[in-house]
């Protein structure tokens, strides 16, 4: 295996690099190799891909940045709906996975894209995955779409990833985007989602960030044509030493666009999490409507728990809230529940579980829904 070429990490001075382990990031990235050449396929089980996607619908299965064919299944497609990869290069199955919905397409199915960072058997170095997704939506169009990030189970060998993702929404579409990271433990992640919208266009998009020893999560909306809307939500939920960084920014570039920010996040043990959600108003806008929330729940006293609003208001037509939070579980709903004989772990959980349901709830397809709630219930209890 040889080096890969890295691009630069944001020194300290960059505000929305504030609270991420930009020397560690920096060191685990220029010690990664390129994984070795192979049928991507081999490297993970069917099952597995079976167990990530979850809900039933059409697949398209990336290993290490490497479509695999064997993996993905693409039947159910609707017409003009087209799942593929674009940016092969002499044969490669390497390539960025693109979901293009045509205008006008009404598409009921859940689309999946699945990216998995599978080390090399018996890797002592970091493997490097680049996954890259493009997602356009055209005018009039409606999709939902549902990409995750994992790997094979019980890995144990560190892997990088550096995945960016970039969606284009024509004007009047919608688009529902869940953004799954289940990664093994070993895993740094580093990601990156891009989001442009046209006029009337409305965007619901959910992350929810649970793997990775390094896990970081920079969503950035710009809302350039008047009337579009987003609604973003997310859950974080970190335990042993994990560090976990969450950045949103949304750019106001045009009038009466209207946006929403609602994260909510679980530390546990001696783990970190943090969240900067950034609003920024353009001078010249007109009707703008802004609202963030951050929530945290500490449930040790050696985890840590950051959350940073970050305003920048440069029009004068602006309605605009914030608003902050870190605590413990509340003591008096713990007793309550215990007075009536549920046991401590069991009370725990039930809180645990309302807490986080706040966002879970909010995912329209019951299936997903189900199994968010599933893979956020099973890495909560594993205290």
């Amino acid at each position: 295996m040889t080096a890969t070429a890295v691009a630069p990490i944001p020194t300290a001075r960059d505000e929305r690099w504030h609270y991420a382990p930009l020397d560690e990031i920096t060191a685990r990235l220029q010690r990664s190799v390129a994984p070795s050449p192979g049928d991507p396929a081999a490297r993970v089980a069917p099952s597995q891909i079976d167990a990530l996607a979850a809900a039933a619908g059409p697949r398209l299965v990336f290993v290490n940045g490497e479509h695999s064919s064997a993996l993905s299944d693409l039947d159910g497609l609707p017409i003009g709906v087209r799942c593929g990869v674009s940016g092969m290069n002499q044969g490669s199955a390497a390539g960025t996975a693109t979901v293009t919905v045509d205008d006008g397409v009404r598409c009921e199915e859940l689309i999946h894209v699945v990216h998995i960072a599978a080390p090399d058997a018996g890797a002592t170095r970091s493997v490097l995955s680049r996954p890259r997704t493009t997602i356009v939506v055209g005018a009039g169009a409606r999709v939902s779409i549902v990409e995750t990030f994992g790997g094979p189970t019980g890995s144990t060998s560190p892997a990088f990833t550096e995945a960016a993702t970039q969606v284009r929404l024509g004007d009047d579409s919608e688009l529902a985007l869940y953004r799954i990271q289940i990664e093994p433990p070993q895993v740094t992640h580093v990601g990156r989602t891009r989001i442009d919208q046209g006029a009337r266009s409305v965007m619901r998009m959910t992350s929810v960030t649970l793997g990775g020893d390094i896990a970081r999560n920079a969503v950035e909306v710009r809302l350039d044509a008047p009337d579009a809307a987003i609604e973003l939500t997310g859950i974080d939920v970190a335990r042993g030493r994990q560090r976990h960084d969450t950045v949103v920014t949304v750019e106001h570039a045009a009038s009466r666009c209207s946006s929403s920010q609602r994260f909510n996040a679980v530390v546990d043990h001696h783990a970190r999490a943090s969240f900067s959600g950034e609003i920024i108003v353009e001078p010249g806008t007109t009707g703008t409507d802004a609202h963030q929330s951050s929530r945290s729940l500490v449930l040790d006293r050696n985890a840590e728990a950051d959350s940073r609003p970050w305003l920048r208001i440069l029009a004068d037509d602006v309605r605009c809230t914030h608003g902050a939070a870190v605590g413990r579980l509340d003591d008096d709903a713990l007793h309550y529940l215990r007075s009536r004989g549920v046991p401590l772990a069991a009370a725990r959980a039930m809180l645990i579980d309302a807490f986080l349901g706040d966002i879970t709830d909010s995912i329209t397809d019951a299936r997903l829904r189900a199994h968010v709630a599933g893979v956020v219930s099973s890495t909560v209890a594993r205290r």
